[in-house]
């Protein structure tokens, strides 16, 4: 009989602690999914900004227009959780060469009728807002599923 309580007893116990284990694993797991769609919203606004941006020019001539902004992902320890997340390192500007096009009627050609336009290529912007749709896309259903579990659990141990 002693037996059969300090057994039920250590399965009490086990099953405590495998649900508190799962409740953290769950939590951790949300919040790595968190930072990560943090920093695909963020890739998504940097996109939109360039593309909104695509045919800003200089206001006179010689002026330079929008330079298109790059952003830069770092992967960051968490004392919190304990393992590293995504974050955002920097966002800077892309120092590569403004697009010049002849077109000697625009108020901020040069003397030669060359306008800079900024260097933006909307299918690279295009390309970049869909990877990190789907990444942050990703990170939601992380999200989701991990809320549904930890939901899952709570009602398993108040059976």
């Amino acid at each position: 009989m002693m037996r059969k309580i300090y057994l039920y007893i250590n399965l009490i116990i086990l099953a405590f602690y495998a649900e508190v284990t799962i409740a953290d694993s769950l939590k951790q797991a949300v919040e790595i999914a968190a930072h990560g769609s943090k920093f695909q919203a963020e890739r998504l606004k940097v996109a939109a900004e360039n593309m909104a941006n695509e045919n800003s020019t200089g206001v006179s001539p010689g002026a330079d227009p929008y330079r298109r902004k790059v952003i830069f992902p770092q992967n960051t320890y968490s004392e919190k959780l304990g393992t590293h997340v995504l974050v955002t390192k920097k966002i800077d500007t892309d120092k590569s060469d403004f697009i010049l096009k002849y077109d000697p009627h625009h108020p901020a050609a040069n003397e030669d009728g060359l306008v800079k336009y900024p260097n933006i290529s909307r299918e690279i912007e295009r390309a970049d807002a869909s990877e990190a749709q789907r990444s942050y896309e990703a990170n939601l259903s992380v999200i989701e599923v991990s809320n549904t579990l930890m939901q899952k659990t709570i009602e398993a141990i108040g059976r």
